[in-house]
């Protein structure tokens, strides 16, 4: 754009003013009748000249160079720049209970969830999971919850390495850390983590693909995933984050499927292989079969799984099988900002049970069945409130009631 010559403009329009004077000079010699309208008309023509000059000066100084702006151009951030997105999640509560040998009542703050996701390319991503949580020692413990390299192609092939959830069942897909996912209190105690006394191996570190398969409406997915199992040997982590203990890797294998017609159903399965080696060097052979049928919309949900866990020794001298079943069902309706629910829960694993019952390789299992029932009041997208009332039977213990009131938050 071409620089505007004020002073230029300026000395032309002197020029014509001083013409201008000299014409209505002598026109006031000859008619001195219209002397004073001709000094009103040329004070008139003086101030309109010069507004025009001020005019002038002002669009010049608001005017911007080309060079300048050109200097000041910023390249637009490239789609595959990391971009690091992180969502914090916690709940703080109260719980009291009447069962025998164990706290009556207790304020309680459950964890501090710190869940981190970054694109680092087009088809590259990162998923990372940090987590403070409070124990039964009154200690707070920190630990790296999920840590993922994500490669995902397209709809039919995703694939992941690192630590993950396993896909055993759908709870352990669909609810992870944060108790802001969940409808109720706690999850169903099948589905407990191992590292809290849980009796799956819902932690791995391995890797993990998974896709859509060409199925039409039906919506068919799967699952194939492979890791280091599931460690039993007295003090160490479930999962083994850096040295696999034992002989041979674990294999999970699912499939489901999401019908189009039927927004909200789901229906699938998945089978668990593992070999589990004792400090005692006594070998395990360990099968976990899940199945189940869930829908759930903003308004319904209704959630049916089942399990059943096969142990086996495969040393000659100590010959066994045994079998531990376990179901759970839960239902829920939203009525405006609330939603009460139900769930019902039964596990079931032999007192001779040698994984499940034997206190020296981890927390025995045995027989724990009842009911819970409560509400969940959103206050808005961030916050929750819950309110629930348990009575479960466990094997040795009896029968007993609990309260529990719960703060869930995102953000």
């Amino acid at each position: 754009m071409a620089k505007l010559d004020v002073s230029f403009i300026r000395k032309f329009l002197t020029t014509v003013l001083g013409l201008s004077i000299a014409t209505t000079g002598w026109a006031q010699q000859a008619d001195s009748t219209t002397g004073d309208d001709a000094g009103k008309q040329m004070q008139e023509r003086i101030s309109q000249l010069e507004a025009k000059v001020k005019e002038l000066e002002e669009q010049q100084q608001k005017t911007v160079p080309e060079e300048p702006i050109a200097e000041m151009a910023v390249e637009a951030p490239r789609q595959d720049t990391p971009r690091l997105k992180l969502n914090v999640l916690g709940d703080v509560g109260f719980r009291a209970t009447d069962r025998p040998k164990t706290v009556s009542s207790s304020f309680d703050i459950g964890s501090l969830d710190l869940l981190m996701t970054s694109r680092l390319a087009t088809n590259l991503s990162l998923l990372g999971e940090a987590i403070f949580l409070s124990t039964s020692t009154n200690a707070i413990e920190a630990d790296i919850e999920r840590l993922i390299l994500l490669y995902h192609p397209s709809e039919y092939f995703n694939v992941g390495v690192g630590r993950y959830h396993t896909s055993i069942g759908y709870y352990n897909t669909a609810f992870h850390r944060g108790e802001w996912f969940q409808t109720a209190i706690g999850r169903p105690f099948m589905y407990q983590f191992d590292d809290t006394g849980g009796p799956l191996p819902l932690q791995e570190v391995g890797v993990t693909a998974s896709g859509l398969i060409p199925s039409g409406n039906l919506g068919i997915h799967y699952v194939l995933e492979v890791g280091n199992g599931r460690a039993h040997v007295l003090g160490s982590d479930p999962a083994q984050n850096n040295i696999d203990h034992s002989n041979g890797k674990s294999l999970n294998f699912g499939m489901f499927a999401q019908p189009s017609r039927l927004p909200g159903l789901q229906a699938g399965f998945s089978v668990y292989h593992n070999y589990l080696v004792f400090s005692d060097h006594i070998n395990h052979d360990e099968l976990i079969s899940t199945a189940y049928i869930v829908f759930a919309n903003s308004t319904y949900e209704l959630l049916n799984e089942a399990m059943m866990v096969r142990h086996s020794r495969t040393n000659a001298g100590e010959p066994g099988i045994f079998h531990t079943s376990a179901f759970y069902t839960q239902f829920s309706r939203r009525v405006a900002s609330c939603r009460p629910y139900f769930r019902y829960e039964y596990i079931n694993a032999s007192v001779n049970e040698p994984i499940y019952g034997d206190p020296l390789d981890g927390p025995v299992v045995g027989r724990r069945n009842g009911a819970s029932a409560g509400g969940r009041w959103d206050f808005n997208e961030h916050a929750a409130g819950k309110l629930q009332y348990d009575r479960i039977y466990i094997r040795g213990q009896g029968s007993g009631n609990g309260i529990a009131m719960q703060f869930a938050f995102i953000f």
